[in-house]
């Protein structure tokens, strides 16, 4: 086996200036054009403000919770779901952060959603989008996406009590 050095020696380097490259026309590379980013496409930081809505929609709907004496079920249920959200958004996120870096730009929380819907039918909107957005994660993450399973069963559950638990 030749050693590098020997191998190096022998070899003949031209160094090549820039000057003396001229390419033609039909030579060059065309590089395609990036697509624009849409206002639909999934990106992590729209993901994560999803979750930020999440729970303070459903923080708004506990508030407004207006049920008989003894039947607050759904204010119980709603309870729980803000509290869980909260910690598993920030589980993510960190986590998520620890990996790629900090993210920044994170959208507003419009609640005027509380008055155009009913809290059952924001969490299974909510619950859908997560599950076709999660794509914004990079599948091969697999430690990020345990949390967000983790953030879907727990939409499922606050459904079952919201639709079975009156």
């Amino acid at each position: 086996m030749k050693r590098f050095t020997e191998v190096q020696k022998k070899s003949k380097i031209r160094k090549v200036f820039e000057q003396e490259i001229t390419l033609t026309p039909a030579t060059k590379e065309v590089q395609p054009e990036a697509e624009p980013k849409t206002e639909t496409q999934s990106t992590p930081v729209k993901f994560f403000s999803k979750l930020f809505e999440a729970r303070q929609i459903a923080h708004i709907f506990h508030l407004q919770v207006k049920a008989e004496m003894g039947s607050g079920w759904e204010h119980d249920a709603l309870k729980e779901f803000y509290d869980g959200i909260l910690e598993f958004a920030d589980d993510l996120i960190e986590t998520y952060q620890g990996q790629y870096g900090i993210v920044e730009g994170y959208d507003v929380i419009d609640p005027s959603t509380t008055s155009q819907t009913k809290s059952l039918e924001y969490l299974k909107q909510t619950v859908d989008f997560i599950r076709s957005e999660r794509k914004s994660i990079n599948e091969e993450d697999t430690h990020l996406h345990n949390v967000i399973d983790e953030i879907v069963a727990l939409f499922y559950k606050t459904i079952y009590k919201l639709t079975n638990l009156k």
